[in-house]
């Protein structure tokens, strides 16, 4: 009677490929995961523009609580107001994109905006939305209250 069993290079062969198997798989699902944090900038970008459209309204067709113009970036560029839910909104982005700041501008009449946040997976790229409507990827960091 024969003895049906592996060996130890067949059972070292099969350790290797699951091995290399699993590396592979890990490596792809790591990279999942930041285009899910990209994912969810742009979706909280959405609901930055959808709690700006209620602040318009509320405020008398004006956007005048979107921004807060007294809280600077260290390039000295406005931010997102921290006041309600622009503030969680906030939060949840800066969450995403590594504690970046959400930068923000209005025009002078309050009667526009735009907001910028850096992506993670594509670096050096910006999701921009304003109050005309388009949202966009920028290769650069707004400087006005329009996604140019």
């Amino acid at each position: 009677m024969k003895n049906k069993s592996f060996t130890l290079i067949e059972l070292l062969v099969v350790i290797a490929i699951v091995g290399f198997l699993a590396t592979i798989v890990l490596v792809n699902v790591s990279g999942s995961k930041v285009q899910a944090r990209d994912a969810h900038i742009k979706t909280s970008m959405h609901q930055v523009r959808n709690a700006a459209e209620m602040s318009y309204t509320k405020n008398n067709e004006s956007y005048t609580d979107v921004c807060d113009e007294t809280d600077l970036t260290p390039d000295g560029d406005p931010t997102l107001s921290s006041i309600g839910d622009f503030g969680l909104l906030e939060e949840a982005i800066k969450k995403d994109n590594g504690n970046k700041d959400v930068v923000c501008y209005e025009s002078s009449d309050k009667k526009d905006f735009a907001v910028a946040s850096p992506m993670v997976y594509q670096e050096g790229k910006y999701w921009c939305v304003e109050s005309a409507g388009p949202s966009i990827e920028l290769d650069h960091l707004i400087t006005s209250a329009k996604c140019e």
